[in-house]
């Protein structure tokens, strides 16, 4: 995973879809998303794009398999990738994230000084 910032050239650009909870007609709190307007999008190669990788971690529950898998037309996603922003964007956990035509959601942001780390699992 990189550690510092990456060239504009490997950001890829994404959409953001916040959650947000809201109350049913029975009254119980429900998460939604307005995957028809996205928050926020980034296009390729801007300041706002990341360059989302394979994960490099262990977790308690086991090993996360790559989210990155090589193929004929380069790396295709699939399962989990993590990546830096660097933008000064506010993400949280269980916000969705469309990437090349790829629904993950944000499973965990971890804070360090210049950009926060970012772990996304494909859910669509």
């Amino acid at each position: 995973m990189l550690r510092r910032e990456p060239p504009l050239h490997w950001r890829t650009g994404f959409s953001l879809y916040r959650r947000r909870l809201v109350k049913d007609s029975s009254g119980e709190t429900e998460a939604v998303y307005d995957m028809e307007h996205p928050d926020f999008t980034a296009q390729d190669c801007t300041q706002q794009g990341v360059c989302w990788q394979s994960v490099q971690s262990w977790q308690s529950s086991g090993r996360i398999t790559s989210g990155w898998k090589p193929g004929r037309q380069g790396e295709a996603v699939s399962g989990v990738v993590e990546g830096r922003l660097f933008y000064p964007l506010q993400v949280r956990p269980f916000d969705r994230i469309a990437i090349n035509g790829q629904l993950y959601e944000v499973r965990s942001v971890q804070h360090w000084p210049g950009h926060r780390k970012l772990l996304l699992q494909q859910i669509g």
